[in-house]
């Protein structure tokens, strides 16, 4: 059974300087992240390397021992791609077919941790959300992790890449939709807004939260009230509780 894991896990990667150049070349939206040994001084390895940054691709160090880990064999040539699993949708083909009448979207801002990417993809089926929407080269990759954490609703959850976030909510302005994100010094209640329309909830990375100029196109910020010591909700706890309310208000 292990085995197993390990081919499926070698399955998804690329490695090698030559077939990770061409992937760039060919299919650069597949790819999750790439990891370059320490040493990149290789003329080849530092073209890739340029080229990811180029295309905002998420890029890391890894030692020799973990790069052959992950490849399955010592010959990676010093870096390997991690190739998504994850058929991802355009915003537009999201919107053409909807689940809902008005639609329900959750944009996700570089979230660092996958834990919380596949918590939220899981509360976000479980509410019949139209489409999480990640920002290319910002966060985690949606890598096992994320399936596991998903619990199975990766399968059924659409997942959209987005280059810019601001264009994206530029996009969702255009179509009429309502924009929140969460602020706990925001002065407005989140059960006091009408969240029964097209509502796009956005919600920042772990720590430095959601950035100004994202704010900006937001309609309203909102809070989350809480009696207790603690100041702030886990990120995936906060879309639970965004998400269960506009299911509350649409199904009432």
């Amino acid at each position: 059974m292990e085995k197993e894991k390990d081919m499926e896990q070698q399955e998804k990667v690329v490695y090698g300087r030559n077939a990770v150049l061409e992937l760039l070349l060919k299919k650069p939206d597949s790819i999750e992240k790439i990891y370059f040994q320490f040493n990149t001084s290789h003329p080849k390895l530092k073209e890739i390397l340029v080229s990811a940054r180029r295309q905002k691709l998420v890029t890391g160090k890894a030692r020799l021992e973990r790069l052959s880990l992950m490849a399955g064999t010592t010959k990676h040539q010093g870096v390997c791609a991690l190739v998504s699993a994850v058929s991802y949708y355009t915003i537009e083909e999201v919107l053409d077919k909807p689940r809902n009448t008005f639609p329900l979207l959750l944009i996700l801002q570089g979230l660092e941790d996958p834990h919380n990417i596949g918590a939220i993809i899981r509360t976000a089926e479980a509410v019949a959300a139209d489409a999480v929407l990640l920002i290319e080269g910002k966060g985690s990759p949606v890598n096992a992790t994320v399936h596991k954490a998903s619990a199975g609703a990766l399968s059924h959850m659409r997942v959209c890449k987005v280059k810019s976030l601001v264009r994206c909510l530029e996009f969702l302005h255009e179509r009429k939709f309502l924009i929140i994100a969460a602020d706990m010094d925001a002065e407005i209640n989140y059960t006091d807004i009408d969240l029964t329309k097209a509502l796009a909830i956005v919600l920042g990375a772990e720590g430095s939260g959601l950035a100004p100029e994202a704010v900006k196109f937001c309609d309203h910020t909102v809070r989350i009230p809480m009696a207790g010591c603690v100041e702030s909700l886990n990120v995936s706890v906060t879309a639970g509780v965004l998400l269960y309310e506009a299911m509350r208000q649409r199904l009432a």
